[in-house]
Formats: structure tokens, C-alpha cells, sequence
């Protein structure tokens, strides 16, 4: 019987261009993944855009709480500075949501008196935006 054992040596250079080769594309991966996490910085209406919406049209907002009780927030409308700082406008906006609104980075509790956060749906009739979805942004970013 004629075995011919195979050298761990010889396999040496083939596993290290393997491993290489999926070192690559694991950087690669998380590179893609990172640039579209930077790609979904949060994106809201100015003070002047939130006072051209009409009804039924798509909006982002980002307030800071000042009121909140059952499916109803008041706040104030923030414009983004830079990518971590806000400051206060003299607009106000009203948010209705409910159990269909998705909630990340945080969770009901989270939306209290002093809150910030990025809200995204509809501006209604009444001009209250009917969140879609709401991320919970304090302790994220600050306000001036």
C-alpha cells in the first residue's frame, strides 16, 4: 500500500493566503456596514421645511420633549448642528403615536420630559406628525 502523506508544510502557504483572503473580506464587510451607518445620520426638517409640510407628506423631525401622556408629545423642534449638537428653535411640534410605532434605541419609558428624539411619519391635518417610527436620541447628542 502506497501512502503519500500530505506535508502540513506544504499547506502552509494556501492556508495563509485562505485566511488572509477572508481576513480581507471581513474588513470589507464591517467597512460597508460602517459607511452605511454613517449614510443613516439623522436627517430632519428644518424650522423652515417643518413650516412649508402639508398634510400627508413625508417628514423627520428631531424635538426635545417638553410634554408627554398617552399617545401625545409637545416639543420643541431642534436643528442639527453638526453631527452630535442640536439647538432649540420657537417652533413647537405635536407627535401622536401608538403601538405601530416602531421605537429604537430605547423604549416608552424613554419618552419623558427632557427627551430628545428623531421622529419619522406623516404630518396630519391637524399638523401633528403620526410617527411612524421614533428613535430615542438622549444621551447621543446634545443640545445647545
Amino acid at each position: 500500500m502506497n501512502t503519500n502523506p500530505v506535508s502540513i508544510k506544504s499547506n502552509r502557504p494556501t492556508m495563509i493566503f485562505v485566511l488572509a483572503a477572508l481576513a480581507a473580506l471581513s474588513l470589507a464587510f464591517v467597512w460597508s456596514g460602517a459607511g452605511r451607518m454613517m449614510r443613516m445620520q439623522t436627517q430632519a426638517a428644518s424650522n423652515a421645511e417643518f413650516a412649508q409640510l402639508k398634510a400627508d407628506d413625508d417628514t423627520k423631525i428631531v424635538i426635545e420633549v417638553e410634554e408627554a401622556s398617552g399617545g401625545k408629545i409637545r416639543g420643541k423642534l431642534l436643528e442639527r448642528q453638526d453631527e452630535t449638537h442640536y439647538s432649540h428653535t420657537q417652533n413647537l411640534a405635536d407627535v401622536t403615536w401608538g403601538k405601530e410605532t416602531g421605537i429604537v434605541m430605547g423604549k416608552a419609558e424613554d419618552i419623558h420630559s427632557g427627551a430628545v428624539m428623531h421622529v419619522t411619519g406623516k404630518m396630519g391635518a391637524d399638523r401633528s406628525v403620526q410617527a411612524k417610527q421614533i428613535v430615542i436620541l438622549t444621551g447621543y447628542v446634545r443640545v445647545k
